[in-house]
């Protein structure tokens, strides 16, 4: 196998006497049940763990296709030394498998739930005798409790800020209990510390305002308010009017604090998890989103390359168990996946999930409704935070085009080229000029077609593209690197032709309407992307660009010719007088806002034919054209 650890090396797929003939001849062996398969490099380490329905028609299928939509395959089978197996009884014995090997190996190949580690955590050190209330950017494995990642930090304060006024909970340093009570801090002063370190509350006191206080952040606020309003009750019936007042502006805190993180829903005591993700060009982004009883308690964004979620052809059911495996959060009673993210087998997950934890967890993919908005509002997450992290990279675009059309060198400078032509006058040329993947508009160029007669698309081409290359020859201004044509190979070879004559001319290529295929001279055949193809779609942005900019210039001259005509209408004015006058003004409107003396001071423009012609035009804006 030539090359085998080379990643950058993705131009061919291996070919049968590169691979291993032991995993040729084991392929017949596999066997045609669910299970688990794990492909190996000659060190042992796992490349890649997937589930399958049937494990000899799955490993099959990885040596029967070049897989040239998808990179990652190719270079992972170069790297492929064996291909171990592990049946199961059913495909949800196979996921929870799966995603438990993924776990424990974390194979290059593999989805990697990676979320952003900087966003804050709330912790409380439920391992101490008084915990405490923490803001933390790390999570440890110390058996305190953790909630988050917040990625609205101020929310996160403020609800801090709403823990310590209800439950009272210290954030002291202080190794509790102390031998003897101290004077408490400031903290207790202003009602927002129960005074542990002074003996002023017991230890299961606290640990009661602990567990309500996990209860609170967990999303479980009606269990707590009835709890206080129990508490409230009987501490009224009491005569202990005091206490019952304190648990009353619990009860008011944690409605408030209710409020910040309410999602507007037409079921508003919903509790669930929701999966949603967005595609970009070369990254997706999962977004989960944590909510109970109708709050929206957490939100987490994972990105990865797309190119390895395509690769894997499996639904969404091994990425939300592992998602569960990862974080060890416990699963909500309902899970809300996206709908658009179309293979997902909700009775495979749902089964998987109960195997797993033992709880009957219904899987939902809605359609329409609260929960749509929810799933919606998931996706939203995720396409804003692949923005955000990853926002579009022109010159990844340039690289990757360079790749997949053959060019000798990075295009940095890009010129379009379009012919705008209706009829057999005012034919045009608009170019348009881009740097590093962004329009430079002090490089736009407008040309009037002078050589051609009639319709000639390819002549008029050849005529734009040498004048161009002429000025900028005597101008000693250099060339672009790239010339996009708009069109298929007629104006690509129409626009090849005269660069012969120039020394180090631009490369150049051309973008077919309606096919959209990409000829470029450096490749055998045309090159055909699928339309979210971050090259084409760049491409086709240039593409319309000049587009319209041609036809916005074509739009202009044919709107001053038929203004010109009009005021050629009036007895007296002269194809000559109407130059003149739309010299001095520079367009029909300005000389029909004119006064008639302005007419009048324009050259050759006596001051009866400015009368007669305000007149007409006086009589055009009242009645309109006849």
């Amino acid at each position: 196998m030539p090359n085998p650890y080379n990643i950058a090396e993705t131009d061919y797929f291996p070919t049968m006497s590169d691979i291993n003939p032991d995993i040729l001849d084991s392929l017949d062996r596999f066997p045609q049940s669910p299970g688990v398969y794990i492909m190996r490099d000659g060190a042992g380490t796992p490349l890649y763990i997937g589930k399958a329905v049937n494990l000899k028609s799955r490993v099959r299928s990885y040596f029967l296709d070049t897989h040239d939509d998808r990179p990652h395959i190719p270079v992972m089978m170069r790297r492929l030394h064996h291909i171990d197996w592990i049946a199961t009884n059913t495909e949800t014995e196979a996921l929870i498998l799966e995603a438990n090997l993924i776990r424990k190996h974390k194979p290059h190949f593999n989805i990697d739930l990676k979320d952003d580690s900087h966003y804050p955590y709330i912790k409380i050190t439920v391992n101490e005798p008084f915990p405490r209330l923490l803001i933390v950017r790390r999570v440890d494995n110390d058996h305190a409790r953790y909630f988050g990642p917040y990625t609205d930090v101020a929310a996160m304060r403020r609800i801090v800020d709403y823990s310590r006024r209800i439950f009272k909970i210290r954030d002291c340093n202080k190794k509790l209990p102390l031998s003897r009570p101290v004077r408490p801090c400031v903290n207790f002063g202003m009602d927002r510390c129960s005074g542990a370190c002074a003996g002023k509350i017991t230890e299961a006191d606290y640990k009661s305002n602990i567990d309500m206080l996990i209860r609170f952040l967990s999303g479980r606020r009606n269990d707590i308010v009835v709890d206080l309003k129990t508490r409230m009750d009987k501490a009224s019936a009491e005569m202990r009017f005091e206490d019952a007042a304190l648990i009353r502006d619990q009860i008011n805190l944690i409605g408030d604090a209710s409020r910040l993180q309410k999602v507007d829903l037409a079921a508003p005591q919903i509790d669930c998890d929701v999966f949603g993700i967005f595609k970009g060009d070369r990254s997706l982004c999962l977004a989960v989103l944590h909510v109970r009883e109708g709050l929206l308690m957490s939100a987490r964004r994972f990105a990865f390359d797309k190119n390895a979620w395509e690769s894997t052809e499996e639904g969404m059911e091994p990425l939300v168990l592992q998602y569960y495996l990862d974080t060890k959060d416990m699963p909500a009673k309902e899970i809300i996946v996206s709908a658009d993210l179309q293979l997902v087998d909700a009775g495979v997950l749902s089964q998987a999930l109960f195997e797993q934890y033992g709880v009957k967890i219904e899987v939902t993919v809605p359609k329409k409704g609260p929960k749509k908005i929810l799933a919606d509002m998931a996706i939203k997450n995720a396409r804003l935070y692949l923005m955000q992290k990853l926002p579009a990279n022109a010159m990844d675009d340039l690289s990757d085009m360079v790749e997949l059309l053959k060019l000798p060198r990075i295009p940095h400078v890009i010129e379009a080229f379009d012919i705008s032509n209706l009829g057999e006058s005012n034919a045009v040329a608009g170019m348009v000029r881009f740097k590093d993947g962004q329009p430079d508009k002090s490089g736009y160029r407008r040309y009037k077609i002078k050589t051609v007669a009639g319709q000639n698309d390819f002549a008029m081409m050849m005529e734009v593209v040498t004048r161009r290359l002429t000025r900028q020859s005597e101008e000693g201004t250099q060339f672009a690197d790239l010339f996009l044509i708009d069109g298929g190979l007629g104006q690509l070879h129409a626009a090849m032709e005269p660069l012969a004559k120039f020394a180090n001319p631009p490369m150049v290529i051309s973008l077919a309407k309606k096919e959209e295929h990409i000829h470029s001279p450096y490749t055998d055949a045309p090159v055909q992307l699928p339309s979210t193809h971050p090259v084409r779609k760049f491409l086709e942005r240039i593409r319309d660009e000049v587009h319209r900019f041609a036809i916005t210039y074509h739009r202009g001259l044919r709107g001053k010719q038929a203004g010109a005509s009009v005021l050629q209408s009036v007895p007296g004015m002269g194809k000559k007088r109407v130059v003149e006058l739309l010299k001095h003004f520079g367009s029909v409107k300005r000389i029909s806002d004119a006064t008639e003396d302005e007419i009048a001071s324009a050259k050759g423009m006596p001051k009866t034919l400015a009368h007669e012609l305000k007149a007409f035009l006086e009589k055009l804006k009242t009645s309109g054209p006849s």
